[in-house]
């Protein structure tokens, strides 16, 4: 039994997000919870971390990115100063600039963001007019949400076809930065992967608070310019409130 016990690794920790310390996935051992540093930088915990002490309820109400550690990089690393001395080291960049919310738009490759909304907020558009462009007859229309969703040909994701007048635009509007846009793949529902008819189902299905996350690809001849760096709030960081998650480790 025990040597069972051993191969199955501690078992996950249903944390919260004020907890003062987190377990470790490998080990079971205590660190410290990251999300109680008051200090202005961004907040970094593993997938593997993040996963095993299932903060997924525990920030619903957190603006969540998962980045790929090698995306993560890219996006805190920036670009090297022209000025560099010869013999000296290169220039620190400030976290702030390090972690702008704007960067998620300038790298190449993928990362999921979560969403919350509820359908007890939906209020019918003038019209009845949920969608403003044509609906792709082989999409799913889920209602209140006013999103179409496409499944791929082997049946394991949902691509976002058209974003309507409804819930989700309402989100956009209050999230830019974490705005859902056609082409993003919807992965999870309340936390949980499945197929596309799955998926489907439990967002029918939802009585009110639905989290959703959704999956952005950036391939290399995206746009590096940030639609929204323009934006006053262009500044905002991935710190308290926001949390990113390298998918290694």
């Amino acid at each position: 039994m025990a040597a069972e016990e051993e191969d199955t690794g501690p078992k996950p920790n249903q944390a919260n997000a004020d907890d003062e310390f987190l377990r470790h996935p490998g080990t079971g051992a205590f660190f410290r919870n990251p999300l109680k540093d008051t200090a202005d930088k961004p907040i970094i915990m593993s997938r593997g971390e993040y996963e095993h002490n299932m903060l997924d309820n525990a920030l619903s109400t957190w603006h969540c990115v998962s980045i790929d550690e090698k995306v993560f990089r890219k996006m805190t690393h920036g670009r090297q100063p022209d000025n560099i001395p010869e013999d000296g080291p290169a220039p620190a960049i400030d976290v702030k600039q390090k972690a702008a919310l704007r960067r998620l738009d300038r790298v190449t490759g993928a990362y999921e963001y979560a969403i919350t909304v509820r359908k007890s907020q939906f209020v019918a558009p003038r019209g009845h007019r949920r969608h403003a462009a044509p609906i792709n007859p082989a999409a799913f229309q889920i209602e209140k949400l006013a999103i179409d969703l496409l499944p791929e040909m082997d049946g394991n994701r949902l691509r976002v076809e058209n974003i309507g007048d409804g819930l989700v635009a309402m989100w956009n509007r209050a999230n830019p930065f974490f705005a859902v846009r056609p082409g993003d793949f919807l992965t999870k529902v309340e936390g949980a992967r499945g197929n596309a008819q799955s998926l489907i189902d439990a967002l029918n299905a939802a009585e009110d608070q639905l989290k959703i996350t959704f999956r952005r690809v950036r391939d290399r001849t995206a746009s590096k310019m940030s639609v929204y760096s323009t934006d006053p709030v262009a500044e905002t960081t991935m710190q308290p409130g926001v949390l990113a998650a390298a998918s290694s480790g």
